[in-house]
């Protein structure tokens, strides 16, 4: 694994169930835990003091340094906002693609709005005089799911680290997200998992695209994702999603939703669902 890669997009550790972030700042926010709030406004109000290319990634992204007040701290920002070729789903079917900064800011807020915490933080922000989202830098990373496979390294949670894999694999089914990879799966200090890089999500595709990859589901999420409407994923996503990607989401959810339902019927639900 690369320096860069290393150092890369490293979410806030603990995020996953919940847990508190272990990171420091170089000038810490007043009141840690850090709150998606601080982020938030961090990432918005933060002057930009250094930048450098990360060197790798194909929408280019960029490493800079924020500075607000006493305190810094790392971002990335994409601008890329492309038309893709189009994506055909199971029924074959060509549908719309690209790949675009405002899928990042639209993940996250998806993923705060089914209390998953797995997204890093990310908000849109102009750059150069462009749109842009800036992401917020992952904290207390260990490695790449990439590097822990390499490495044979073992979980001291097996099941825990299993379920939290479980978790991302039903979320980017969701997002439907074609470029999750090993390396944009990272592991922080504390064995949670940190998703990263959604700009190739949220094509307008109605199935799933995966059904190998739904294996199981924990209840809190199967509860959130059945309470998703068209009304509340619109507010949380806001102009990071058009009409007919909030849609797609929806459909998706449908379909996943059915599908767990069933294998649930056939399997028994506690070889489905866990909590």
């Amino acid at each position: 694994m690369t320096s860069s890669r290393r150092d890369s997009f490293r979410t806030i550790a603990g995020m996953f169930l919940g847990c508190s972030a272990s990171g420091v700042l170089r000038g810490q926010f007043a009141g840690s835990p850090r709150s998606d709030a601080e982020m938030e406004k961090f990432l918005l109000g933060g002057t930009i003091v250094a930048q450098e290319e990360i060197g790798h990634g194909v929408t280019h992204p960029i490493k800079v340094t924020l500075r607000m007040g006493s305190t810094e701290h790392a971002a990335k920002i994409q601008v890329v906002d492309k038309e893709l070729p189009p994506f055909f789903g199971a029924d074959n079917k060509a549908v719309p693609m690209h790949d675009s900064w405002r899928f990042n800011v639209a993940a996250y807020r998806l993923d705060r709005l089914l209390e998953l915490r797995m997204a890093t933080v990310a908000m849109p922000r102009r750059f150069n005089g462009k749109p842009a989202g800036f992401s917020w830098w992952v904290d207390d990373v260990m490695f790449e799911e990439a590097e822990r496979l390499k490495k044979g390294i073992e979980p001291p949670d097996p099941e825990n680290f299993a379920r939290q894999l479980d978790v991302a694999r039903v979320f980017d089914e969701l997002i439907i997200n074609i470029d999750r990879n090993y390396s944009n799966l990272l592991i922080t200090k504390s064995w949670h998992v940190a998703l990263i890089d959604h700009s190739r999500s949220f094509n307008r595709s109605l199935g799933i695209r995966n059904k190998e990859n739904l294996t199981r589901c924990s209840r809190l999420l199967m509860a959130n994702m059945r309470a998703l409407t068209v009304a509340n994923v619109a507010k949380a996503c806001g102009t990071s999603l058009t009409k007919e990607e909030v849609n797609g989401v929806i459909a998706r959810r449908d379909r996943i939703v059915e599908f767990f339902e069933n294998a649930a019927r056939e399997k028994g639900e506690d070889k489905v669902y866990f909590s």
